[in-house]
């Protein structure tokens, strides 16, 4: 029986996303990486397969582990991730957005972070860097604030089959936004360089393949995309070796305050 490790409980299958037959055309001729549609929601507490894949990442890498008494940035918080991070009792837990619908949550521009160099264990932007105007600068952001050996968590939908990130040189309207990156709001679709803007950035790390963190999680039963990896990097000092699935991996160790 399918599997949610959100909420705990089997279910008899996943939803599907209800806009999934109007998915762009050219995201699956680019072999886009990024939600299952055909497997979206938890029937039982509404999470997506983007929760719950992040979520198996997180522990099968040893970093929920390392939450308590750590200082993490969460930016556009996904409701279910924020439940279960919180109850691993950070440190300090700072729950921010660009326009916030929340109360807890504070106005935060992650191309304009305003926290202290080095001050920060772990930073989580899962899709966001699709939207921002300049993610080399909000990747430069990240490292500043990061303290050495520092984590962050950058879920981004990818096209691997295409060399290089397709971007226009003005942003596009909202219909060609939605052919060319997948929706409407969005204002590039990365491609295989992806790693290469972290690095730039001083971050070090690559993208870790489901098979090599997950060997024994079929997606059907926990409802998750295989083809979808794990973004997670570092700022250089303070790693240690991470075995999974006979290989080893650098992972940043967590430096709590």
């Amino acid at each position: 029986m399918p599997y949610c490790c959100i909420c705990e409980q089997t279910v008899a299958r996943w939803l599907p996303h209800p806009q999934a037959d109007q998915r762009s055309p050219l995201m699956q001729v680019l072999g886009t990486v990024g939600s299952d549609l055909s497997m979206y929601l938890c029937p039982s507490c509404d999470c997506s397969d983007r929760d719950r894949h992040l979520w198996l990442y997180m522990r099968a890498s040893g970093l929920s582990k390392q939450l308590q008494g750590a200082s993490v940035l969460h930016l556009a918080p996904e409701p279910h991730l924020e439940r279960m991070i919180s109850a691993c009792q950070p440190g300090e837990y700072i729950l921010g957005d660009l326009h916030p619908t929340q109360a807890h949550h504070q106005r935060i521009d992650l191309e304009a972070l305003p926290f202290a160099d080095n001050s920060l264990d772990l930073i989580i932007c899962n899709h966001i860097l699709e939207h921002v105007h300049h993610p080399d600068k909000a990747l430069s952001e990240i490292h500043r604030a990061l303290k050495p050996g520092g984590i962050v968590i950058a879920q981004t939908p990818y096209a691997p089959y295409l060399k290089h990130t397709l971007e226009m040189k003005t942003a596009p309207d909202a219909q060609t936004a939605y052919l060319l990156y997948g929706q409407a709001d969005h204002v590039r679709l990365f491609g295989d360089d992806i790693t290469d803007y972290f690095h730039a950035a001083g971050l070090q790390g690559e993208l870790l393949s489901h098979g090599s963190l997950l060997p024994n999680v079929l997606p059907a039963d926990f409802g998750c995309n295989a083809r979808e990896p794990f973004f997670v990097f570092w700022k250089p000092q303070g790693t240690v070796q991470v075995q999974d699935a006979g290989q080893h991996e650098q992972l940043a160790v967590l430096q709590p305050a």
